[in-house]
């Protein structure tokens, strides 16, 4: 489900079966770099959707984190984030990024880092296909995950 209206009410009758959270982060920054951080954003971005489609009705898709690159006090605020949603009822956290510094990250939940790729010059099939075998391997592990929690 994603956050909007429509599906926040669909959340709201069902939210029993909605227990994961997907997260994406979603890095900021202007200068030499800009254009490697956008397409690392776009990429989640387009990757957290399809995650989205693929579990609709078992996951509800947040807003991204959007922070600045480089800047310390993002794990923290990050953390707040992750502190009020559990608060909220959700059992699992998946955070999804394309920027290899929250692998340092002591972040509760489960981590996918995926190297950014342009998609921009692949074609509609291929853009699927690219996607779609990264969403194959994170069901796998969310799948157990979920396995073992109920």
């Amino acid at each position: 489900m994603n956050w909007t209206v429509k599906d926040i009410q669909l959340y709201e009758q069902a939210k029993e079966y909605v227990d994961t959270a997907i997260i994406p982060l979603i890095p900021l920054s202007f200068g030499s770099n800009m254009q490697n951080t956008v397409q690392k954003g776009e990429f989640i971005s387009i990757f957290a959707e399809a995650l989205e489609r693929e579990y609709r009705g078992r996951l509800l898709l947040f807003p991204p984190f959007t922070y600045l690159i480089g800047q310390k006090e993002e794990e923290s605020r990050l953390q707040k984030w992750t502190d009020f949603v559990t608060q909220n009822g959700m059992r699992h956290i998946v955070y999804i990024t394309s920027d290899y510094e929250w692998k340092q990250a002591s972040l509760e939940g489960n981590l996918f880092w995926l190297p950014a790729m342009s998609l921009d010059q692949l074609d509609d099939k291929a853009k699927r296909e690219v996607i779609g075998s990264q969403i194959r391997e994170i069901m796998a592990i969310l799948t157990r995950k979920w396995e073992n929690t109920e």
